[in-house]
């Protein structure tokens, strides 16, 4: 992936949905009752990725509302036995993977048809940094899943993304709610794409090099390293982590009762790369994506 920093970028924000379930797989609302969830939920794209069949939701867009097809596919089996999981999203026939593929044969396949492959629930479906630093063609993975979060609390994957940064690869952050109606996950994880346009190719393209950043809750404003200094801008939280490789990152705690909006991060050289997180008081946290330093000319 490309070291791109949205918050350096024209455009606007849009907040997206890009793992939810209806009554066409497993979830409880239809696909008009989830169109109408979202928009009243301030989102400004979503892409329904049922259980092995693409929902068609074209007729529910609008100006400043975009549906992108999507599906949630599985294929073979994990160390751990249970299946992969991939959510394609920008697709409109699927193509199948044949049974013995390996995983990555299935990602090149699924590939050929869908704009946007990652990578779901890591800590759910029980996933080590191995089987992670093998796979090739994602742009990333999801941080947060709600509904792994709500059913058994492993909802967290920021570990397995450290893990596998850490190594050398580069990797975006995800977050979905992946819900499916039943119980509070809806709206529980999105992120927040940096486009010129709100259409399929703007929004995918803007996905696909990491120009957004994911959340549960808080905003980020603006994050960034100058001279040697990461400084982020956020809503107001209770704590802002900038975190890279190994020890390498600091934290600012607010007061107790009292909010922070800002902190700064003086480098030492030594980073590999570095992300921020802003956790507000109920533990509703954004992620940024990552910016990479092994080339060092971001310092």
């Amino acid at each position: 992936m490309e070291n791109v920093n949205p918050f350096l970028l024209s455009g606007a924000w849009y907040k997206g949905a890009l793992h939810a379930h209806t009554t066409r797989s497993d979830g409880k609302l239809s696909p008009a009752e989830s169109a109408a969830a979202h928009r009243q939920a301030g989102y400004h794209f979503i892409s329904i990725t049922d259980h092995d069949v693409i929902t068609d939701m074209s007729e529910f867009n609008t100006e400043d509302f975009l549906t992108i097809p999507g599906v949630e596919v599985g294929h073979g089996k994990n160390a751990v036995g249970q299946s992969y999981h991939m959510v394609l999203v920008g697709i409109r026939q699927l193509t199948r993977a044949h049974y013995g593929d390996s995983i990555q044969t299935a990602i090149d396949t699924w590939r050929q048809s869908a704009k946007l492959v990652f990578l779901p629930h890591p800590y759910w479906s029980g996933m080590v940094v191995d089987e992670l630093l093998a796979l090739e063609r994602l742009p990333g993975m999801e941080i947060w899943n709600t509904s792994a979060q709500t059913d058994l609390g492993k909802g967290l994957a920021t570990v397995h993304w450290d893990d596998v940064l850490a190594r050398g690869k580069r990797w975006a952050g995800f977050a979905t709610d992946d819900t499916h109606g039943i119980n509070d996950d809806f709206n529980g994880g999105w992120v927040w794409a940096k486009s010129e346009r709100l259409d399929e190719e703007s929004i995918l393209a803007a996905l696909n090099a990491g120009a957004f950043y994911t959340s549960t809750g808080p905003e980020i404003h603006d994050f960034r390293v100058e001279n040697g200094i990461a400084y982020i801008r956020c809503s107001a939280v209770s704590v802002i982590n900038i975190i890279g490789s190994t020890q390498w990152g600091l934290q600012r705690r607010a007061e107790p009762g009292q909010t922070i909006t800002e902190f700064e991060y003086k480098l030492t050289g030594k980073e590999q790369y570095l992300r921020a997180e802003c956790k507000d008081a109920l533990g509703r946290t954004a992620w940024t994506n990552p910016l990479y330093f092994t080339d060092r000319q971001n310092i």
